[in-house]
């Protein structure tokens, strides 16, 4: 995570991106009536970013799919699953043609969902939504028709119309945000993150994030975390983040134990990751620009790709003719 990116794009993408947490997330906050239908046993993450490159230096949305259970009448009553893309856009401001964005990301998904599976008849259901955790209100309506300069229902009629989901946290009472650990920590930490009372708030978040600690998953949300507050965001210094620790967990060794590392030597890898971040999302730019939208492949290789790689792949996209070429192991 980088300070000259969106941080809040960064912790959001980091740690909502992991499906345990999405699971821990969409578990409490979609409508009943839905959950009844799905299996988030199922759910998984789809890598590829449906964020304009040239419109968006850091990403900011993100895309599930998981099984839909839906009632099949001409089958003896036995379900048959489909697929549904639930997709979260994350704002940390209000944007009045954020319904236009997310336009832009479902036609691209049913685009990409058409290309592989060129007999479909049907488009897969998509479930958007907004987090969104901005200092004022949500000003905007949520239907896409007002988005038009004139609203006429003889021309509207005609033009698509939705409205997504929007969950503001920031407006939400402590009670009212739900989720599992890594989920509501996180969705809390946004809420406060424009707040003068996030300082006296740190105790009570760390108390409930302390059981994140117990495996290496949860240690590694917590380390994301506490970089976004301390780095991330320049929003807590390491004195305010240890005298926070001391109100909510006096003598808490664990806690405190794996403060002592984050300070000693979490600083450094996460400016290194942040730096590899960078260097990833330059790079994913570049070669859309160049190749046009990317397969699955080329993107893990980036993201699982050294500081030095993806130094060598960066020469190689003036030279290469195909995608290939650039990560080619001959070169």
């Amino acid at each position: 995570m980088s300070t000259t990116d969106n941080p809040h794009d960064s912790v959001v993408r980091q740690t909502l991106g992991r499906p345990e947490v999405a699971a821990g997330y969409f578990r409490y906050n979609l409508p009943e009536e839905l959950l009844a239908h799905i299996d988030l046993a199922t759910l998984e993450r789809v890598q590829d970013s449906f964020v304009d490159p040239e419109l968006h230096p850091s990403a900011s949305d993100l895309l599930f799919t998981v099984d839909y259970l839906a009632q099949d009448d001409n089958a003896d009553g036995e379900p048959k699953k489909l697929l549904l893309y639930l997709l979260i856009e994350h704002k940390s401001y209000p944007d009045r043609m954020t319904l236009f964005q997310l336009l832009r990301y479902m036609v691209r998904i049913w685009e990409q969902y058409c290309a592989g599976n060129p007999k479909s008849k049907t488009l897969p259901l998509l479930y958007p939504m907004i987090l969104y955790h901005g200092g004022r209100p949500w000003p905007y309506p949520l239907n896409f028709h007002s988005l038009f300069s004139i609203q006429d229902q003889v021309l509207l009629q005609h033009l698509p119309e939705f409205s997504p989901v929007l969950h503001d946290v920031a407006r939400s009472d402590d009670q009212e945000i739900s989720g599992e650990t890594a989920a509501r920590t996180l969705l809390l930490l946004l809420k406060y993150i424009f707040r003068p009372d996030l300082v006296e708030r740190l105790p009570d978040l760390l108390v409930q994030a302390k059981t994140l600690l117990t495996d290496e998953n949860g240690r590694e949300i917590m380390f994301t975390l506490l970089y976004y507050l301390t780095e991330g965001t320049d929003k807590v210094d390491e004195k305010t983040l240890r005298t926070a620790l001391d109100q909510a967990v006096p003598g808490g060794d664990t806690m405190k134990s794996f403060l002592k590392k984050y300070f000693d030597q979490g600083r450094q890898e996460g400016r290194q990751e942040g730096r590899l971040e960078g260097e990833i999302r330059l790079l994913l730019r570049l070669l859309r620009r160049r190749f046009g939208q990317l397969p699955g492949w080329a993107e893990e290789r980036l993201r699982q790709a050294s500081s030095a790689m993806l130094e060598t792949w960066s020469e190689r996209i003036l030279t290469a003719s195909t995608l290939e070429e650039v990560f080619s192991e001959q070169l």
